[in-house]
This record gives structure tokens, C-alpha cells and sequence, in this order.
């Protein structure tokens, strides 16, 4: 039980739960993914109660059933709850009712966690660059030679977009543009891009036309960006109800993956390339990196 870790991220728009033994090398015991849409609607940095309590929802379900393998539960925000004015509404629950710290990440605390989780997943490559679409912000990681060089998080989120412009397709146009603009110049050429987070899965996902979600699948594959373009193409055309029908994997995501595509199709053109790698690892594997000593620091 001891070397049994759950980690719970609680994004802007997804709630993940990993539970996974460390006990000669990581093992994956459990893995879930629910919709809070937490960040739906929130204005003047504040989170509709209603939001708050859909993901007191999953994660009272969660924490059940991690307690059932460990007692060993790191529950982690992100974007939106750095943002909140009101997240208390979300970490003192935490702490009453499961005696259990909320620990918000920041943008660059994030962004690192992703480059850990996957520096050995894709070791045969020299230089990358990481990115991470959420709901909130969106998180970069240079690699060069297997060590992280530099990060960087902007405030690019589906959910942010959304919140920002609703149906102005436009609007959220430029200001994807204009966010990407805010980057860091990358130190090395000849680089590749690896997406991860739900909207690069989601997207290799649509790709592959999976009725259920398949890791193995999905897990270091290509996406091109004429495949990206076709697919917002055919999303742009369709209601939400139609667009349920292509991702049965994850249908609730349905009202968001077009602004999803759009930001990612907006990347791959910044950075100049015609297609990018996806993971399916991400900021809960690279806490997992960490030696026994910090993970039981998050514990205490």
C-alpha cells in the first residue's frame, strides 16, 4: 500500500485520476477521466457554484476509489484554480471533508511536470517542444538532449476562449495568434512537437475513429496538420449533438474540441511544422517522477 500513489488533477475542464504502484517501476493500477467543466462560465474570476459542484462530484468519486489502493492521494490544480478568487469554496471541502491539501501548481511547475513525464517516452529524440492545450493555459517544454531548458505557460484555454468570445470563431482566432505571439524564441532548429493533454489525445482519438478510448493507440501517435485541418473543417459544419456522434470516447468534451482543433492547427503553423506526436502522459506521471521523500512532502 505504501508505494501506491493516486494522483488527482483537476483541470479547467477535465478532473484525471491516476492510482499506480512504484514499487520496482511505475505500474499503472487505475486511470479515469471525468468533464467538470469547471471552468465553464466563470467570470470576473469567479467559478459558478454549480461548476464547483459538479467537480466536488467526481472527486468525491475519485478519492473513493483511490482509498480503496492507498492512502497515498496528491490532488492537484491548475489554471482555473489559480485563478479563482473562490477556489477556497473547493480546498477547504478538501481539507473538511477528506483531510486532504489542494495544491495548486503554477504555470511553469506544470509545464515541468510534463516534460518530466515524458523525457523517456520519446528519449530517441534530441530536441523537443512540448505542448499542452487545456481549458485554462496552455503549457510549452523545450527538451534538448533528454534535460528540460525552459518553459513557459500563456493563457491560451478552450474554456478561456470560450468564456471570452463564445461563437466569435474570429475572435478566438486572433487572440490564439496573438497569445502565441508571447512566446519564447526556441534555442535549437530541427525539433519536433509532441502535444499532450485531452485535446491532443482527443484529436488522435477522432483520427483513428475510436468508439473507445485506447491509450495504446493513441499514445505516440502522429497527427498531420492536413488531418487537423480536415477535422475542423468537418467539426465547423456540425452541432454539438452531431459532433457527440464522431468522439463516443468522450462526448461531453463535444462543445469545446472545435476551438480545441483551432488552437492546436494554430501551433503546428507558429512552430512551422506539418505535424506533431502525441502522449498520453501527463503532469500526474511526472509528479510520479519525483523521489519518494517529495511525493511524501505533497502528502503532508
Amino acid at each position: 500500500m505504501e508505494d501506491i500513489y493516486s494522483i488527482i488533477d483537476v483541470g479547467t475542464n477535465n478532473v484525471l485520476l491516476l492510482i499506480a504502484s512504484l514499487t520496482d517501476h511505475l505500474k499503472i493500477i487505475k486511470r479515469d477521466s471525468k468533464i467538470s467543466a469547471m471552468g465553464k462560465d466563470m467570470k470576473d474570476n469567479i467559478i459558478d457554484i454549480t461548476a464547483i459542484n459538479r467537480t466536488r462530484m467526481i472527486l468525491t468519486n475519485f478519492i473513493t476509489m483511490a482509498r480503496k489502493y492507498t492512502k497515498n492521494i496528491i490532488i492537484l490544480g491548475t489554471s482555473c484554480s489559480r485563478d479563482a478568487k473562490n477556489i477556497s469554496l473547493l480546498s477547504n471541502w478538501l481539507e473538511n471533508e477528506y483531510q486532504l491539501k489542494y495544491h495548486i501548481i503554477s504555470g511553469d511547475e506544470e509545464a515541468r511536470f510534463n516534460g518530466l513525464a515524458n523525457i523517456n517516452e520519446f528519449n530517441e529524440f534530441k530536441n523537443i517542444i512540448m505542448f499542452d492545450v487545456g481549458g485554462g493555459s496552455t503549457e510549452f517544454v523545450w527538451i534538448k538532449d533528454g534535460i528540460i531548458t525552459q518553459t513557459q505557460s500563456i493563457d491560451l484555454g478552450i474554456r478561456r476562449l470560450q468564456n471570452k468570445f463564445d461563437n466569435d470563431y474570429q475572435g478566438k482566432y486572433s487572440e490564439t495568434q496573438r497569445l502565441l505571439t508571447s512566446l519564447s524564441s526556441t534555442p535549437f532548429e530541427n525539433y519536433i512537437l509532441i502535444g499532450i493533454g485531452g485535446t491532443s489525445t482527443s484529436l488522435s482519438a477522432m483520427k483513428f475513429q475510436l468508439e473507445n478510448y485506447d491509450p495504446g493507440i493513441v499514445h505516440k501517435s502522429k497527427v498531420t496538420i492536413s488531418e487537423l485541418r480536415n477535422i475542423l473543417s468537418d467539426l465547423r459544419g456540425k452541432t454539438t449533438m452531431e459532433i457527440e456522434e464522431i468522439m463516443p470516447f468522450e462526448p461531453k468534451r463535444a462543445d469545446i474540441i472545435a476551438t480545441g482543433t483551432m488552437i492546436v492547427t494554430e501551433i503546428l503553423d507558429y512552430f512551422e511544422r506539418t505535424e506533431f506526436l502525441v502522449s498520453d502522459r501527463g503532469i500526474q506521471f511526472g509528479i510520479l517522477t519525483q523521489d519518494k521523500q517529495d511525493l511524501d512532502k505533497m502528502l503532508s
